[in-house]
């Protein structure tokens, strides 16, 4: 997106936008972003969304508007905290959607956006890619970060996976400092929702690939823990959820999970704060190789992805060589300076 343009012309050329967004809930309601829109196209942030979503409208009809009403909708509640994280849910996938349609397929491609299957399910995922050549579905989640934040900000001691009991934890050097327990839960809620949306899908199509991007923040050693600690990831034999049976829950219709560091991001950008380089604008998805990387972790009981999934979303196999933060970690003891 070029971020230096006319205001003046921008502002004629997109004046039904314009009117649309002056009388949604930015300003009928008490709204988080009505500071941020009230200054289309000149504030970072909703320059950012903006234009964001007249890309996205030349290859969905009608997703500016709607998009505009998904993020106003969630307003009405002054200061009210969850609406805060729903919002950076929101821009998380608006960030991935984004990066979707403007990526080269190189073969005639189309987009179906929130896209039900012919089964009659009313689970969705975010965007199917649709090609003569592949079926592709996306799916986006965010988690609410903000209290985790918080902890892992002020605790000395920090597990990002179930390497040991609570009571031993408890005893642990550097745990009367506070502890940070594992932020795994969230994931594997990820992972059963994708399944349930994918399912349909799937059955329908035995050729259809599914991904499920989690937007984090820049610890991405979290997720990673969560899905690929040998003593209790996800994706691995020992995973700590499971069935009735005792048996690891599997997420067959999930084929891979493609983890960005962004969220830190956009929270930054809605406190106008600057942006961490070499991020040029809150939903700027970087380019290929670019710090920091996106990781790629494939589900074990998944089908293969194809190769062209991970050259649109710069995604590399989790490994040492991106980064130690890109391997799973037991503990970490986090010292003030």
């Amino acid at each position: 997106m070029e971020l230096i343009r006319d205001e003046f012309q921008k502002k004629y050329q997109n004046r039904e936008l314009y009117m649309h967004l002056f009388n949604s809930n930015f300003f009928n309601r008490w709204h988080w972003f009505r500071y941020h829109f009230a200054q289309p196209f000149q504030h970072p942030l909703s320059d950012s969304v903006l234009q964001a979503c007249l890309d996205c409208e030349q290859h969905i009809p009608g997703f500016a508007k709607k998009m505009i009403d998904a993020l106003a909708s969630i307003s009405g509640k002054e200061k009210y905290e969850p609406h805060y994280e729903q919002l950076i849910q929101l821009l998380a996938e608006l960030h991935v959607i984004l990066r979707v349609v403007n990526f080269d397929w190189s073969v005639k491609t189309s987009f179906l956006w929130e896209p039900t299957p012919a089964s009659g399910s009313k689970k969705n995922p975010e965007i199917i890619i649709q090609s003569n050549n592949y079926k592709i579905g996306v799916e986006v989640k965010a988690p609410s970060i903000l209290n985790h934040i918080r902890q892992r900000s002020s605790n000395s001691l920090q597990f990002p996976a179930r390497v040991l009991p609570k009571h031993i934890i408890e005893k642990f050097p550097g745990a009367d400092g506070g502890v940070t327990f594992p932020r795994d839960n969230p994931v594997k809620d990820f992972l059963i929702s994708a399944e349930k949306k994918f399912v349909p899908f799937k059955q329908e199509n035995d050729n259809f690939s599914s991904i499920l991007v989690i937007v984090w923040d820049d610890y991405v050693y979290e997720p990673i823990s969560s899905l690929t600690h040998p003593s209790c990831g996800l994706f691995t034999p020992n995973s700590f959820a499971q069935d009735a049976s005792g048996e690891p829950l599997q997420f067959p219709s999930v084929d891979g999970v493609i983890i960005i560091r962004h969220l830190h991001q956009l929270i930054r950008a809605t406190r106008d704060e600057l942006l961490i380089p070499p991020c040029r604008h809150p939903l700027d998805y970087g380019q290929d190789e670019d710090f920091p990387m996106k990781a790629f972790i494939a589900n074990p009981h998944g089908a293969t992805v194809p190769e062209i999934v991970l050259k649109c979303l710069q995604a590399y196999p989790a490994s040492p060589y991106l980064g130690s933060e890109y391997i799973p970690q037991d503990w970490i003891w986090w010292f003030k300076v």
